[in-house]
């Protein structure tokens, strides 16, 4: 191992493994994860110890070990909610009515799933919850994105139109 961490150096291998990553395990969002990971003990370890002779071979084992351990962690997961709803009642899958469980009619979760409907883009959803479940202005919205406010109020009615909501 020689030297110290040069930031030019992490930041122009940080695509190459990004890219194998996920060329090898299909999984992006998990690769990047893992790739930060990655980073961050590279952070803290090479001042420590030194840089590696290769870098990127460093960045790349140590980032397929992290998104190996969340893909087991993951399998694992999803086997035991499997096996919790094989062995829960068919009765106890259904909750209580609002009604049965004393509370009053909120259809704010109703609200919530309808704003983040398929059809909208992903920033059309975050705008359109803020403004029908968090109560913001469409003034504070379009701060929070940095566009005109004019432009935020044709973004949600169109979000509004497009999963059927009538003002």
């Amino acid at each position: 191992m020689t030297g110290e961490v040069r930031t030019e150096d992490v930041g122009r291998l940080a695509p190459v493994v990004l890219g194998a990553l996920v060329r090898r395990y299909g999984h992006f969002d998990l690769a990047e994860d893992a790739l930060q990971e990655a980073l961050i003990a590279a952070a803290r370890q090479w001042p420590v110890d030194g840089r590696p002779d290769d870098p990127k071979a460093w960045l790349l084992r140590v980032a397929s070990r992290r998104l190996t351990d969340a893909l087991r962690s993951q399998d694992a997961r999803e086997r035991r909610e499997e096996r919790d709803l094989a062995l829960t009642p068919a009765d106890r899958l259904v909750g209580p009515t609002g009604d049965e469980a004393g509370i009053e009619d909120d259809d704010t979760l109703t609200l919530l799933l309808l704003c983040c409907h398929e059809a909208l883009s992903p920033s059309s959803q975050v705008a359109l919850t803020l403004r029908a479940v968090g109560g913001l202005t469409t003034k504070e919205i379009a701060a929070a994105f940095l566009v005109p406010e004019t432009t935020m109020g044709q973004r949600i009615s169109r979000a509004k139109a497009s999963v059927g909501c009538r003002r």
